[in-house]
């Protein structure tokens, strides 16, 4: 049997990256998923994809930054498929910039959607999960959640808030048999690390020596981790944050 055999799942940041590369794999798994984005025709093609394959999604557009279209998410959810078994917060924008460079508007933006908008998914996305009576959450942090990097201020601030909330969460709703856990993705191939590449000299040769395992890592490989901590294989797992990064941080 599939892992997410007749499970739903709303997944946000889904119309591309590793949001999408874990929508497509929660469907071939047996799942229908939610796509949401607030790059709408993104994610209707995301999940047209998915149903050309075969698979159950549809898609919502969505900013998760304002409280009313993440309750409305979750409302389409429910009218379409009639539950929700598992939540995984994706969606984030990265700025570059330091404590004096960084605009008070860029900062509360990332704050907004990073922080906030995975909260607001947090708290109507548990109050589904609760009527389900079991479920379970993954946030997207990342390594820059667990160290200080240059140029980085709102964003390393926003993942390092999101690594406690998934231990908060845990603790708060094991009572509900809700598992809450985070991956933290190292350096991945998307396009979602080009304001970095425009700040710094980094390139793919500079960061095969800095990433034990000598290469970036993919979507994929990020969406089977999320993959784990969503299935009953991680039943006894929950304040967990994996981390997936080639081995970077334990250079640390």
């Amino acid at each position: 049997m599939r892992q997410l055999e007749n499970k739903v799942a709303v997944i946000t940041g889904a119309a591309s990256g590793i949001g999408a590369a874990t929508a497509k794999l929660f469907a071939s798994q047996g799942a229908k998923v939610v796509i949401a984005d607030i790059r709408g025709d993104m994610a209707k093609k995301t999940a047209a994809s998915i149903c050309a394959d075969g698979g159950e999604a549809i898609a919502v557009t969505t900013d998760i930054s304002d409280s009313q279209q993440v309750q409305t998410l979750f409302e389409k959810a429910i009218d379409a498929y009639g539950c929700l078994n598992i939540l995984h917060c994706n969606a984030g924008v990265l700025i570059v910039g330091s404590a004096d460079t960084t605009s008070d508007e860029h900062w509360h933006k990332t704050l907004a959607v990073n922080l906030t908008g995975t909260y607001f998914c947090a708290k109507y996305g548990i109050a589904k999960l609760k009527q389900t009576g079991s479920g379970a959450i993954i946030i997207t942090a990342s390594i820059s959640g667990l160290m200080g990097e240059p140029d980085l201020i709102a964003y390393d601030t926003t993942k390092g808030g999101l690594v406690n909330l998934t231990r908060q969460l845990a603790v708060e709703y094991a009572k509900n048999n809700i598992r809450v856990n985070s991956v933290c993705p190292g350096w991945i191939d998307t396009p979602f690390n080009d304001p970095i590449y425009e700040l710094t000299p980094l390139d793919e040769s500079s960061l095969q020596e800095v990433i034990p395992l000598a290469r970036q890592g993919t979507p994929e490989e990020v969406a089977h981790a999320v993959l784990f901590l969503a299935s009953d294989r991680a039943s006894y797992i929950t304040g967990h944050n994996l981390v997936v990064d080639g081995g970077l941080t334990a250079k640390l």
